[in-house]
């Protein structure tokens, strides 16, 4: 496919339905707060996010909404709880997680919303998976069995995986494969 406009590290993809859209990263000197979406053959600013971040995650219902979710801003102790939700060309902050992180992965199912899962901050690796419904009410599934970041989710037939990553803050890795009943 057709290059990002920039070189970028460390931002979020998700497809909406229709069109991939990026989000967030890194360049060589600066954040990115650019929220991207693939036309045709090309990418298209086509917003901001409301800070600029990396290690973020995006979540997508496959029908036209895409939630962007957690980041940090520079290191493991600048972390957000940010959650914004990008229907069309349009993005809103609809909630903020209590628990701030980066590192993450997300997943969106019909019965609870769009979920951040894992994710590091200077002292730990996370459990953690919080959801935010399409109106911005928090919830939480039970926390992961281990603790996961730098790791991917995705759904299957009404069960969420949460796949590899970290089990602490850092460069660490795992071979874990957890599974979440989401139906």
């Amino acid at each position: 496919g057709p290059a990002l406009p920039d070189a970028i590290a460390a931002g979020a993809a998700a497809f909406d339905g229709s069109r991939v859209i990026y989000a967030g990263g890194f360049g060589q000197e600066n954040l990115s707060s650019d929220v991207l979406a693939l036309e045709g053959d090309s990418w298209e600013r086509i917003g901001a996010l409301a800070i600029a971040r990396h290690h973020l995650a995006a979540a997508s219902d496959g029908s036209g909404t895409v939630w962007l979710m957690g980041g940090r801003i520079r290191g493991l102790d600048e972390n957000l709880g940010i959650v914004e939700r990008l229907t069309d060309d349009d993005i809103t902050q609809i909630a903020e997680l209590p628990t701030p992180r980066g590192g993450v992965a997300a997943f969106h199912a019909e019965t609870v919303g769009a979920c951040l899962t894992g994710g590091e901050a200077p002292d730990q690796a996370y459990r953690t998976v919080e959801c935010v419904a399409p109106d911005g009410t928090i919830s939480a599934l039970p926390p992961l069995n281990e603790p996961h970041h730098g790791h991917g989710a995705a759904v299957v037939d009404g069960v969420a995986y949460v796949l590899l990553g970290g089990p602490q803050p850092r460069l660490s890795a795992s071979s874990t494969v957890e599974s979440l009943a989401v139906r």
